[in-house]
Protein backbone atom coordinates (compact mmCIF):
# COMPACT_ATOMS: atom_id res chain seq x y z
CA UNK A 1 0.00 0.00 0.00
CA UNK A 2 1.45 3.48 -1.06
CA UNK A 3 2.23 6.48 1.63
CA UNK A 4 -0.72 8.07 -0.03
CA UNK A 5 -3.24 5.46 0.09
CA UNK A 6 -1.97 4.79 3.86
CA UNK A 7 -2.75 8.34 4.98
CA UNK A 8 -6.28 8.19 3.07
CA UNK A 9 -7.26 5.02 4.89
CA UNK A 10 -5.30 6.84 8.65
CA UNK A 11 -7.64 9.82 8.16
CA UNK A 12 -10.92 7.50 6.81
CA UNK A 13 -10.21 6.03 10.39
CA UNK A 14 -10.15 9.20 12.28
CA UNK A 15 -13.11 10.10 10.56
CA UNK A 16 -15.45 6.86 11.53
CA UNK A 17 -13.67 7.03 14.84
CA UNK A 18 -15.06 10.45 15.48
CA UNK A 19 -18.28 11.38 13.25
CA UNK A 20 -21.71 9.62 12.28
CA UNK A 21 -21.80 7.60 9.74
CA UNK A 22 -24.22 10.31 7.97
CA UNK A 23 -21.39 12.69 8.19
CA UNK A 24 -19.21 10.25 6.38
CA UNK A 25 -21.23 8.62 3.75
CA UNK A 26 -21.89 13.08 2.81
CA UNK A 27 -18.25 14.63 3.58
CA UNK A 28 -15.64 11.80 2.25
CA UNK A 29 -18.20 9.59 -0.37
CA UNK A 30 -20.18 12.62 -1.66
CA UNK A 31 -23.81 10.78 -0.56
CA UNK A 32 -22.17 8.08 -2.24
CA UNK A 33 -23.28 4.56 -0.61
CA UNK A 34 -22.16 2.17 -3.19
CA UNK A 35 -18.50 3.85 -2.99
CA UNK A 36 -18.46 3.62 0.77
CA UNK A 37 -19.58 0.03 0.40
CA UNK A 38 -16.74 -0.44 -2.10
CA UNK A 39 -13.50 1.08 -0.54
CA UNK A 40 -15.03 -0.81 2.99
CA UNK A 41 -15.08 -4.48 0.92
CA UNK A 42 -11.74 -3.60 -0.01
CA UNK A 43 -10.18 -3.31 3.40
CA UNK A 44 -12.33 -6.04 5.38
CA UNK A 45 -11.10 -8.05 2.32
CA UNK A 46 -7.16 -7.43 2.78
CA UNK A 47 -5.48 -10.63 4.06
CA UNK A 48 -5.50 -11.78 7.97
CA UNK A 49 -2.58 -10.92 10.18
CA UNK A 50 -0.48 -14.03 10.82
CA UNK A 51 2.17 -14.82 13.41
CA UNK A 52 5.72 -16.12 12.15
CA UNK A 53 6.29 -17.46 15.35
CA UNK A 54 4.63 -19.20 18.54
CA UNK A 55 4.99 -17.58 21.64
CA UNK A 56 8.13 -18.09 23.79
CA UNK A 57 7.87 -20.79 26.08
CA UNK A 58 10.88 -19.95 28.65
CA UNK A 59 8.11 -17.19 30.39
CA UNK A 60 9.59 -15.69 33.37
CA UNK A 61 7.84 -17.75 36.23
CA UNK A 62 7.14 -14.14 38.35
CA UNK A 63 4.74 -13.50 34.65
CA UNK A 64 3.48 -17.18 35.10
CA UNK A 65 2.35 -16.91 38.71
CA UNK A 66 0.93 -13.32 38.48
CA UNK A 67 -1.42 -14.92 35.61
CA UNK A 68 -2.87 -16.63 38.37
CA UNK A 69 -3.34 -20.49 37.69
CA UNK A 70 -2.83 -21.00 41.39
CA UNK A 71 -6.32 -22.25 42.99
CA UNK A 72 -5.49 -20.96 46.24
CA UNK A 73 -9.41 -20.81 47.42
CA UNK A 74 -12.66 -23.54 47.31
CA UNK A 75 -15.16 -22.82 45.21
CA UNK A 76 -18.65 -24.15 43.72
CA UNK A 77 -19.97 -24.95 40.27
CA UNK A 78 -22.67 -22.12 39.64
CA UNK A 79 -24.63 -21.71 35.96
CA UNK A 80 -26.87 -18.45 35.35
CA UNK A 81 -28.94 -18.61 32.99
CA UNK A 82 -29.10 -15.74 30.41
CA UNK A 83 -32.08 -13.79 28.15
CA UNK A 84 -31.12 -16.59 25.47
CA UNK A 85 -31.49 -19.26 27.84
CA UNK A 86 -27.51 -19.70 27.35
CA UNK A 87 -25.63 -20.78 30.45
CA UNK A 88 -23.31 -18.63 31.54
CA UNK A 89 -20.37 -20.18 34.37
CA UNK A 90 -19.21 -18.83 37.37
CA UNK A 91 -17.06 -19.63 40.00
CA UNK A 92 -19.01 -19.14 43.16
CA UNK A 93 -16.83 -18.15 46.45
CA UNK A 94 -19.61 -18.58 49.08
CA UNK A 95 -20.24 -16.33 51.91
CA UNK A 96 -23.35 -15.90 53.92
CA UNK A 97 -24.00 -12.56 53.57
CA UNK A 98 -26.16 -10.14 51.77
CA UNK A 99 -23.66 -8.06 49.60
CA UNK A 100 -22.43 -9.66 46.18
CA UNK A 101 -19.49 -8.77 43.60
CA UNK A 102 -19.26 -10.02 40.43
CA UNK A 103 -16.11 -10.18 38.79
CA UNK A 104 -15.43 -9.76 35.12
CA UNK A 105 -11.90 -11.31 33.60
CA UNK A 106 -9.79 -10.23 30.92
CA UNK A 107 -9.21 -11.20 26.82
CA UNK A 108 -7.94 -14.83 26.14
CA UNK A 109 -8.84 -15.67 29.71
CA UNK A 110 -10.99 -17.55 32.15
CA UNK A 111 -12.59 -17.47 35.49
CA UNK A 112 -10.48 -20.24 36.21
CA UNK A 113 -7.40 -17.75 36.64
CA UNK A 114 -9.01 -15.63 38.42
CA UNK A 115 -9.47 -17.78 41.69
CA UNK A 116 -6.63 -15.76 43.59
CA UNK A 117 -8.45 -12.37 42.55
CA UNK A 118 -11.82 -13.39 43.62
CA UNK A 119 -10.67 -14.69 46.89
CA UNK A 120 -8.82 -11.55 47.92
CA UNK A 121 -11.63 -9.55 47.05
CA UNK A 122 -13.48 -11.80 49.50
CA UNK A 123 -11.43 -11.47 52.22
CA UNK A 124 -11.41 -7.41 51.90
CA UNK A 125 -14.79 -6.98 51.24
CA UNK A 126 -17.05 -9.80 53.21
CA UNK A 127 -19.24 -10.28 49.96
CA UNK A 128 -19.91 -13.65 47.95
CA UNK A 129 -17.87 -13.22 44.96
CA UNK A 130 -18.82 -15.00 41.53
CA UNK A 131 -16.26 -15.12 38.98
CA UNK A 132 -18.12 -15.79 35.51
CA UNK A 133 -17.12 -16.91 32.58
CA UNK A 134 -17.81 -14.66 29.89
CA UNK A 135 -20.13 -16.07 26.57
CA UNK A 136 -17.69 -17.92 24.67
CA UNK A 137 -15.00 -18.46 27.35
CA UNK A 138 -14.25 -21.44 29.55
CA UNK A 139 -17.31 -23.57 31.03
CA UNK A 140 -19.79 -21.09 29.49
CA UNK A 141 -21.58 -21.42 26.31
CA UNK A 142 -21.92 -19.66 23.44
CA UNK A 143 -19.27 -19.66 20.06
CA UNK A 144 -15.48 -19.10 21.56
CA UNK A 145 -14.59 -15.79 20.65
CA UNK A 146 -17.78 -14.22 19.09
CA UNK A 147 -21.41 -13.07 20.18
CA UNK A 148 -24.45 -12.70 18.64
CA UNK A 149 -24.58 -8.71 18.51
CA UNK A 150 -22.62 -6.02 19.77
CA UNK A 151 -22.57 -5.20 23.50
CA UNK A 152 -24.15 -8.83 24.31
CA UNK A 153 -21.07 -9.43 27.04
CA UNK A 154 -23.00 -6.28 28.98
CA UNK A 155 -26.44 -7.90 28.24
CA UNK A 156 -25.33 -11.23 29.92
CA UNK A 157 -23.61 -9.10 32.68
CA UNK A 158 -27.01 -7.25 32.99
CA UNK A 159 -29.04 -10.29 33.20
CA UNK A 160 -26.58 -11.45 35.79
CA UNK A 161 -27.05 -8.69 38.17
CA UNK A 162 -30.32 -8.88 37.28
CA UNK A 163 -30.37 -12.74 38.66
CA UNK A 164 -28.53 -11.70 41.92
CA UNK A 165 -30.26 -8.40 43.16
CA UNK A 166 -33.84 -10.76 43.09
CA UNK A 167 -32.06 -13.06 44.75
CA UNK A 168 -30.39 -10.56 47.04
CA UNK A 169 -33.36 -7.87 47.04
CA UNK A 170 -31.72 -6.00 50.34
CA UNK A 171 -28.12 -6.97 49.43
CA UNK A 172 -25.20 -4.49 47.12
CA UNK A 173 -23.62 -5.55 44.44
CA UNK A 174 -20.58 -4.68 43.09
CA UNK A 175 -18.86 -5.39 39.52
CA UNK A 176 -15.03 -5.47 39.32
CA UNK A 177 -13.20 -5.94 36.21
CA UNK A 178 -9.79 -6.71 35.35
CA UNK A 179 -8.87 -4.99 31.48
CA UNK A 180 -11.43 -6.34 29.05
CA UNK A 181 -13.56 -6.80 32.23
CA UNK A 182 -12.76 -3.35 33.11
CA UNK A 183 -14.16 -2.32 29.67
CA UNK A 184 -17.24 -4.53 29.84
CA UNK A 185 -18.13 -3.33 33.01
CA UNK A 186 -18.24 -0.03 31.71
CA UNK A 187 -20.39 -0.74 28.77
CA UNK A 188 -23.03 -1.55 31.46
CA UNK A 189 -22.52 1.91 33.21
CA UNK A 190 -23.60 3.29 29.64
CA UNK A 191 -27.05 1.10 29.70
CA UNK A 192 -30.60 2.11 29.92
CA UNK A 193 -32.56 0.98 32.63
CA UNK A 194 -30.07 -0.81 34.04
CA UNK A 195 -30.54 -2.55 37.23
CA UNK A 196 -28.61 -0.46 39.83
CA UNK A 197 -25.65 -1.43 41.38
CA UNK A 198 -23.13 -0.18 43.92
CA UNK A 199 -20.19 0.18 42.99
CA UNK A 200 -17.19 -0.86 40.33
CA UNK A 201 -13.65 -1.82 40.97
CA UNK A 202 -11.62 -1.78 37.74
CA UNK A 203 -8.19 -3.43 37.80
CA UNK A 204 -6.23 -2.12 34.90
CA UNK A 205 -9.18 -1.13 32.32
CA UNK A 206 -9.18 -1.32 28.75
CA UNK A 207 -11.65 2.26 29.14
CA UNK A 208 -12.34 2.43 25.50
CA UNK A 209 -11.37 1.83 21.69
CA UNK A 210 -10.02 5.20 21.78
CA UNK A 211 -8.52 4.92 25.13
CA UNK A 212 -5.61 7.33 25.42
CA UNK A 213 -3.32 4.64 27.71
CA UNK A 214 -3.35 2.14 24.57
CA UNK A 215 0.07 2.48 23.73
CA UNK A 216 0.96 4.13 20.22
CA UNK A 217 2.37 1.62 17.88
CA UNK A 218 6.38 2.95 17.41
CA UNK A 219 7.13 0.97 14.22
CA UNK A 220 9.92 -0.81 16.58
CA UNK A 221 10.82 -4.32 15.27
CA UNK A 222 10.28 -6.54 18.11
CA UNK A 223 12.42 -10.45 18.28
CA UNK A 224 9.42 -11.71 19.69
CA UNK A 225 6.39 -11.87 17.96
CA UNK A 226 3.14 -10.35 20.04
CA UNK A 227 0.27 -12.04 21.51
CA UNK A 228 -2.24 -10.35 20.05
CA UNK A 229 -2.52 -8.28 16.53
CA UNK A 230 -5.29 -6.61 15.08
CA UNK A 231 -6.59 -6.45 11.58
CA UNK A 232 -6.95 -2.63 11.91
CA UNK A 233 -8.15 -2.09 8.01
CA UNK A 234 -11.12 -4.54 8.75
CA UNK A 235 -11.91 -2.97 11.45
CA UNK A 236 -12.17 0.47 9.63
CA UNK A 237 -14.24 -1.52 7.11
CA UNK A 238 -16.82 -2.92 9.04
CA UNK A 239 -17.18 0.82 11.44
CA UNK A 240 -17.55 1.71 7.93
CA UNK A 241 -20.88 -0.36 7.41
CA UNK A 242 -22.15 -0.38 10.44
CA UNK A 243 -21.95 3.48 10.59
CA UNK A 244 -24.54 3.17 7.46
CA UNK A 245 -26.48 0.49 9.83
CA UNK A 246 -24.83 -2.95 7.73
CA UNK A 247 -23.91 -5.39 10.41
CA UNK A 248 -24.10 -7.93 7.64
CA UNK A 249 -20.38 -8.88 8.12
CA UNK A 250 -19.54 -8.61 11.85
CA UNK A 251 -18.81 -11.87 12.33
CA UNK A 252 -15.26 -11.81 10.51
CA UNK A 253 -12.37 -11.89 12.77
CA UNK A 254 -10.55 -8.75 13.35
CA UNK A 255 -8.43 -9.67 17.03
CA UNK A 256 -5.81 -12.13 16.21
CA UNK A 257 -3.69 -13.69 19.35
CA UNK A 258 -0.59 -16.34 18.85
CA UNK A 259 -1.82 -19.21 20.53
CA UNK A 260 -1.72 -23.53 19.87
CA UNK A 261 -4.41 -24.39 16.99
CA UNK A 262 -5.68 -26.56 19.82
CA UNK A 263 -6.97 -23.34 21.77
CA UNK A 264 -10.30 -23.16 21.27
CA UNK A 265 -10.40 -19.39 21.37
CA UNK A 266 -7.79 -18.05 18.92
CA UNK A 267 -9.34 -14.96 17.71
CA UNK A 268 -12.39 -12.57 18.44
CA UNK A 269 -14.80 -11.27 15.92
CA UNK A 270 -15.74 -7.67 15.09
CA UNK A 271 -19.22 -7.94 16.96
CA UNK A 272 -16.73 -9.39 20.13
CA UNK A 273 -13.55 -6.81 19.82
CA UNK A 274 -16.44 -3.91 19.79
CA UNK A 275 -18.20 -5.41 23.04
CA UNK A 276 -15.41 -5.44 24.73
CA UNK A 277 -15.41 -2.02 25.91
CA UNK A 278 -16.89 1.90 25.26
CA UNK A 279 -16.49 3.22 21.90
CA UNK A 280 -15.32 7.07 23.49
CA UNK A 281 -13.78 6.19 27.30
CA UNK A 282 -15.03 9.46 28.05
CA UNK A 283 -18.38 8.77 27.63
CA UNK A 284 -18.04 5.28 29.38
CA UNK A 285 -16.51 7.03 32.31
CA UNK A 286 -18.69 9.99 32.49
CA UNK A 287 -21.38 7.45 33.27
CA UNK A 288 -20.46 5.80 36.36
CA UNK A 289 -22.63 7.92 39.15
CA UNK A 290 -21.86 4.98 41.98
CA UNK A 291 -18.83 4.65 43.88
CA UNK A 292 -15.81 3.81 42.03
CA UNK A 293 -12.25 2.55 42.14
CA UNK A 294 -9.72 2.20 39.11
CA UNK A 295 -6.63 0.59 40.26
CA UNK A 296 -3.40 0.24 37.53
CA UNK A 297 0.29 -0.37 38.33
CA UNK A 298 3.37 1.87 37.07
CA UNK A 299 4.53 -1.44 35.48
CA UNK A 300 1.37 -2.17 34.07
CA UNK A 301 2.59 -3.64 30.16
CA UNK A 302 -0.41 -3.46 28.18
CA UNK A 303 -1.88 0.22 29.42
CA UNK A 304 -0.25 3.96 29.96
CA UNK A 305 -1.04 3.86 34.09
CA UNK A 306 -0.83 7.99 34.13
CA UNK A 307 -3.42 8.30 31.24
CA UNK A 308 -5.58 5.79 32.55
CA UNK A 309 -5.18 8.16 35.90
CA UNK A 310 -5.54 11.51 33.95
CA UNK A 311 -8.51 9.95 32.02
CA UNK A 312 -10.17 8.92 35.31
CA UNK A 313 -9.63 12.25 37.20
CA UNK A 314 -10.93 14.23 34.61
CA UNK A 315 -13.85 12.26 33.74
CA UNK A 316 -15.22 10.51 36.32
CA UNK A 317 -15.36 10.93 40.12
CA UNK A 318 -13.89 7.81 40.80
CA UNK A 319 -11.20 7.10 43.04
CA UNK A 320 -7.81 5.71 41.04
CA UNK A 321 -4.81 4.77 42.74
CA UNK A 322 -1.07 4.28 40.48
CA UNK A 323 0.18 1.09 42.28
CA UNK A 324 4.12 0.65 42.59
CA UNK A 325 5.60 -1.67 40.70
CA UNK A 326 2.31 -4.00 39.96
CA UNK A 327 1.69 -5.23 36.43
CA UNK A 328 -0.96 -5.72 34.32
CA UNK A 329 -2.04 -8.68 35.53
CA UNK A 330 -0.10 -8.37 39.08
CA UNK A 331 -2.15 -5.75 39.89
CA UNK A 332 -4.73 -7.73 40.69
CA UNK A 333 -2.85 -9.74 43.28
CA UNK A 334 -0.75 -7.16 44.82
CA UNK A 335 -1.40 -6.25 48.43
CA UNK A 336 -1.75 -2.80 47.98
CA UNK A 337 -5.08 -3.26 45.93
CA UNK A 338 -6.54 -5.06 48.59
CA UNK A 339 -5.34 -2.57 51.28
CA UNK A 340 -6.86 0.30 48.66
CA UNK A 341 -10.51 -1.69 48.54
CA UNK A 342 -11.03 -2.37 51.75
CA UNK A 343 -10.54 1.27 52.63
CA UNK A 344 -12.54 1.99 49.35
CA UNK A 345 -15.13 -0.40 50.89
CA UNK A 346 -15.47 1.18 54.23
CA UNK A 347 -15.28 4.63 53.31
CA UNK A 348 -18.60 4.31 50.77
CA UNK A 349 -20.52 2.23 53.26
CA UNK A 350 -20.17 -1.12 51.14
CA UNK A 351 -19.32 -3.96 53.19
Amino acid sequence: MGVSKIIAVLTLFLCVTTVSGQSILQDYFKGNKDSLIAEATKLINMPDPFFKASQPTNIDPEVIKEMGFEQAYKVNDYYFTVRDKRKIFAYQFPKKTKNTIILVHGVASTAYLYNKTAGLLQEATQAEVFAIDLRGHGKSEGKAGDVDYINQYADDLADIINIVRKQKPKGKIIIAGHSMGGGITLNYAMMNNKVKVDGYILFAPLLGHNSPAIPTPTGKVYQEEPFMKLHIMRIIGLKMLNDISNHSQDSLPVMFLNLPESDPLRSYSYRANQSMAPDDYKRGLQSVNVPALVLVGNKDEAFYAPAIEKAVLENSKADVIVIEGASHNGIRHHPKSYQAINHWVNKNSLR
